[in-house]
Parts: C-alpha cells; sequence; structure tokens
C-alpha cells in the first residue's frame, strides 16, 4: 500500500468520526429530553426491557464486519453515558422530595428513630445503606440504616439486643456462620443453609434469606432456568441461595469451589455432582455462575475461573455488583456470551428485605435507581 493510500483511508476515517461525534450529540440531545420527560412524569430513568430492546434492534441491522458481542460493548458506553444524561436533566425537572437523595437525613434523627443495618466484612462498599435509606426516606419512614463492619460475629448479634436494633442485613463472611447464633430461623432459611436478613421480635432475633428469590429473576432475566445445567462457582451463603433457587425451578447443577472439603459438603447437602476449582476447564453448560467476591471492588482484575472458561458457556452470570461489569463478565461478553451482573438480585433481596420491615411495599425504581447512579451507570 502507498503512503498516499494510507494518507487517504486515514482521511476517510477522521470524516466518518467528525460525523459519529455529530450523531452521538444529536442522541445526547434526545436522550436529556427524555430524560426531561421521565422526571416530570415520575418515570424510573432505568428501563432494562428498552436496553434489550435496543441491543435486539442492533443485532438484526449489524451487517458486520464487526461482532454483534463488539457492538454491544461500545453501545453499553454510549447507554450508560446517557442515562447519566437522562438522571441529570431529570433531577432538574422534578419537585424536590423526588431527588436520588440516597444518604441519611441525620437532621431527623431522634430517640424515636428505628436503627437498621449489614453485618459484614468488609463492608464499606455496601450499597445497601444507600438504597435502605432512599427508601425510608421516600415513603417518609423515621428510620436510618447504617454498616457494621463487624470483627467479632457474637458480640455482635448481642449488640443487635442490647441496642434494639430492628433488622439487619446480613452479609460476606456471615451468612452461614450466624445460623447458630440467632434465636429462630425460617423455613426456607433452613432450606437453603444460609440468612441475610435479621428481624428483632421483642428479645429474639429471627432469621430469613430473601437472596434466593433475587437469584431466579436475575438469572430468568438471561435463560429459562427449567432443564438448563448450571454450574456455580463458591460454597458461601450466596452460593447456598443461588442453588436452591435453580433446584427450586427444576434447573441442574454442577457445584465448583476453591476449597475441597467445603465444596463436597455443600454438594452433599443438596445432592449435586462437584467438581474442584482446579478443573474447571473440563467444564460445560449453558450457563457459569460466579457467587464469590472475587473481581469485587477494589480487585477488579481478578477472575474466579481461567479467562478461557467462559467461552463454554451460553451465558454467565456473576452475583457481585460493584463493579458494575467484573472483568468475568467482561471476558464472557468479548467471547458472545450473555451476561448479568448481581444488581438484580441484590435490588430486590433488598426490596423484600424493606417489605418484611416495614410492612409496606417498596418503592422499587427509587431503589434500583439510586444505586444505578452511585455505581455511574445512569
Amino acid at each position: 500500500m502507498s503512503k498516499d493510500s494510507l494518507n487517504r483511508l486515514r482521511l476517510r476515517i477522521e470524516d466518518l468520526d467528525v460525523a459519529l461525534l455529530k450523531l452521538l450529540n444529536e442522541r445526547a440531545a434526545v436522550s436529556v429530553r427524555i430524560g426531561k420527560l421521565k422526571g416530570q412524569n415520575g418515570l424510573s430513568i432505568y428501563d432494562r426491557s428498552r436496553e434489550e430492546a435496543i441491543y435486539g434492534y442492533l443485532a438484526q441491522h449489524n451487517q458486520g464486519p464487526l461482532k454483534t458481542s463488539e457492538i454491544n460493548r461500545i453501545f453499553s458506553e454510549i447507554i450508560s453515558v446517557s442515562r447519566k444524561l437522562q438522571s441529570a436533566s431529570a433531577r432538574d425537572d422534578s419537585e424536590p422530595r423526588m431527588e436520588w437523595a440516597g444518604d441519611s437525613d441525620t437532621s431527623a434523627l431522634s430517640g424515636k428513630t428505628s436503627v437498621y443495618g449489614i453485618l459484614g466484612n468488609p463492608v464499606a462498599q455496601s450499597m445497601s445503606p444507600l438504597m435502605h435509606n432512599a427508601a425510608f426516606r421516600s415513603l417518609g419512614i423515621d428510620a436510618i440504616y447504617v454498616p457494621f463492619e463487624v470483627k467479632d460475629l457474637e458480640s455482635a448479634v448481642a449488640g443487635i439486643r442490647a441496642l434494639q436494633i430492628r433488622g439487619a442485613s446480613v452479609t460476606h463472611p456471615f451468612k452461614t456462620r450466624i445460623l447458630g447464633l440467632i434465636d429462630q430461623i425460617d423455613v426456607t432459611a433452613k432450606k437453603v443453609g444460609a440468612v441475610n436478613t435479621l428481624v428483632l421480635e421483642g428479645n429474639s432475633i429471627r432469621g430469613i434469606n430473601t437472596d434466593w428469590t433475587g437469584a431466579v429473576r436475575c438469572i430468568e432475566g438471561l435463560l429459562p432456568i427449567k432443564d438448563n445445567h448450571f454450574v456455580v462457582v463458591g460454597a458461601g451463603g450466596a452460593a447456598r441461595a443461588v442453588i436452591f433457587g435453580i433446584t427450586r425451578e427444576g434447573g441442574k447443577i454442577t457445584l465448583v469451589n476453591r476449597t475441597k472439603d467445603k465444596g463436597l459438603a455443600l454438594a452433599e447437602a443438596f445432592g449435586l455432582p462437584f467438581v474442584p476449582l482446579s478443573e474447571t476447564e473440563n467444564l460445560s453448560g449453558d450457563c457459569l455462575i460466579n457467587t464469590t467476591p472475587v473481581g469485587m471492588y477494589p480487585n477488579v482484575e481478578e477472575m474466579p475461573v481461567p479467562k478461557g472458561v467462559v467461552s463454554r458457556y451460553k451465558a454467565v452470570v456473576d452475583v457481585i455488583y460493584n463493579p458494575f461489569k467484573t472483568r468475568l463478565l467482561r471476558e464472557a461478553e468479548a467471547e458472545g456470551c450473555l451476561v448479568a451482573n448481581g444488581f438484580e438480585m441484590f435490588v430486590f433481596q433488598g426490596v423484600e428485605q424493606f417489605r418484611i420491615w416495614t410492612g409496606r411495599q417498596a418503592p422499587v425504581e427509587l431503589m434500583r435507581d439510586v444505586v444505578l447512579e452511585r455505581l455511574g451507570t445512569t
């Protein structure tokens, strides 16, 4: 190729880039108008069905040479920026009470304020306080939800009773360890073998599991559960909830875990085949699900399985939602897999917690939107 030919092609690229820039700004202007309309009408910024429709019509019109998975990655960024523009314009046009304030308003606290929280270690990255405090404020409930980084679980449980903390979420690594420290365990939580929700009733603490309902909703957004084969990585509380939900809906599971003894114990409890993590390259199935914290912020470049494994699956789910798209999901998307993170699982387990604690229907769209905004995806 001559130097002149190369220069002509580069000039053509520049012309196309300028044309793309104009179109992107036109699209952004339309997004701003949509955001204003959503704000005026109290509609949610995040619309999963609409996003799926966008990816659908792009796939239909794509004639290459870009692969559909590559188009999806490009438009994922465009859609993310559009959501941010919509969110900003919606706030400008909404009533003050509709602002996306997720942090607690400490000026209104009193001796009558009900206290809720989350027990975990680490817990600083949790979006639960943001989500629940936004819901309390939206419905005018005199309550606050705070993070508790726990070093001594037994003392923390005693503190719930002593301080009359009305309820708490339980996260990694305490979902199974807490079972022997509370007074009552819900029937479903017993079957799952893990607790993610605590309720104080008098001086008695009851344990419940809402994770499994969120897991089912998350997975079914990608593919049916019944009769499909799932490879689940991990053997902690989140794994138990995912396994319970899949088996309840008629799916088949192979369990994978780094620690053999712990993995075998969970596999035997649910009657599942077990494979050590070192042998995952020999497995395949319809959907791979990571239930471990590997890849969670701040260790965002870690992966729970070797890179080449994801190409063996139609779909990949990562229960992590911070970062919103883990390296595992990025690698899976590059291979053309359907992907989902734990965001929907997180939101809907929280929605059920809110109902249990308050007896009121949760403001689902608000809870979803404040977390999406904080994660930088709106």
